[in-house]
């Protein structure tokens, strides 16, 4: 598991900045299953909520997989925060959940489609079922990424939302605490998150 595609944890107790790219199995066996995590218990309970929580989206996928015509409702899902670092017992799994639009919308009103609403409505319901603290961004397929004047205002604020969550997974807040909300003290990149291949 530990070589170049797969970080490692630094000194410091994270991946070095920047995005990994792994499926499920991998992030299970980098986050859960790894042997400095035997111990926690708290580890394997959030992992099996959070594929409880996607495997809503793969029912929904199930359903309607004629409608969907292949396409996936999550395109990707970005795992960070204290469940990507070496933490024994995090409070919960955050994750910014990448729900391709167009899927979504061939769905929408189908019985059970509720749930695409639902599962990103109250983040503290969703934690408290579930373990997972979610962020929906919408992701689109945008095919003039250099030429700024072909943009809709959609793709730039999808551009703008995935740069914010990019940017957010890679910041950690200052060891003394000084920083409860964002600061500018704490805005470098200093550890890397997970980006998870369903």
């Amino acid at each position: 598991m530990e070589d170049v595609l797969h970080p490692r944890f630094t000194a410091d107790g994270f991946f070095p900045p920047g995005r990994y790219s792994v499926t499920m199995d991998e992030a299970q066996a980098l986050l859960v299953d790894a042997e400095r995590f035997r111990s926690s218990a708290r580890r394997s309970e959030l992992w099996s909520k959070f594929q409880e929580y996607i495997g809503n989206f793969v029912l929904l996928e199930d359903q309607y997989e004629e409608i969907l015509e292949g396409r996936a409702l999550i395109h990707r899902i970005w795992l960070g925060g204290s469940f990507v670092s070496v933490k024994p017992d995090p409070r919960n799994i955050d994750a910014t959940l990448l729900i391709d639009e167009a899927a979504e919308k061939s769905i929408r009103r189908n019985p059970g489609s509720k749930w695409l609403t639902r599962a990103f409505q109250s983040r503290e319901n969703m934690r408290q079922k579930f373990g997972v603290s979610p962020v929906r961004i919408g992701y689109r397929t945008v095919p003039h990424v250099f030429e700024a004047k072909m943009l809709t205002a959609e793709d730039a604020g999808y551009f703008r939302e995935r740069g914010v969550w990019d940017d957010w997974w890679q910041r950690c807040r200052l060891r003394d605490g000084s920083d409860p909300a964002p600061s500018a003290e704490s805005a470098m990149p200093v550890r890397g998150y997970l980006e998870v291949r369903l």
